[in-house]
């Protein structure tokens, strides 16, 4: 083998080898922290809120999702998925908070994942209500 065919192969072969590397440093940089001190209201009259009058509706506010799991029960949970940060969504039809990013699945219940590669739960906070109005809290 000449020096010249040498040297081309090592150095593809280095670039092919920190390709990896770079791909899992990125997914440990992605800020996931839920937000903390969460305090605040949905008034559930209001024609913006609408799609939480019926079960299976949900919507994301203060970085927070609100998901309408039965009649009189919401359940709150942070936005963030805990394997690199996106914003999660609400599937009615599958009953699963999802993560678009990587396919990582929760429990719209307990906020626990059911599969994918998120590394932890979905934090939860409290959801009371008093007439129309919903208080969501950490």
């Amino acid at each position: 083998m000449e020096r010249k065919d040498f040297l081309k192969k090592t150095f593809a072969m280095c670039g092919l080898a920190m390709i990896p590397a770079g791909v899992l440093e990125s997914c440990n940089k992605a800020n996931t922290a839920a937000p903390t001190n969460v305090n605040f209201t949905v008034d559930l009259s209001n024609s913006a809120n609408a799609a939480l009058t019926n079960v299976g509706g949900y919507l994301i506010s203060n970085s927070v999702i609100l998901i309408h799991v039965q009649p009189g029960v919401f359940n709150a949970f942070s936005d963030i998925c805990t394997h690199q940060g996106c914003s999660v969504v609400y599937n009615a039809t599958s009953d699963k908070i999802s993560c678009p990013c990587h396919g990582g699945l929760y429990n719209p219940n307990t906020g626990a994942v059911v599969s994918g590669p998120p590394p932890s739960a979905l934090k939860q906070y409290t959801v009371t209500q008093s007439g129309s109005v919903l208080t969501i809290k950490s």
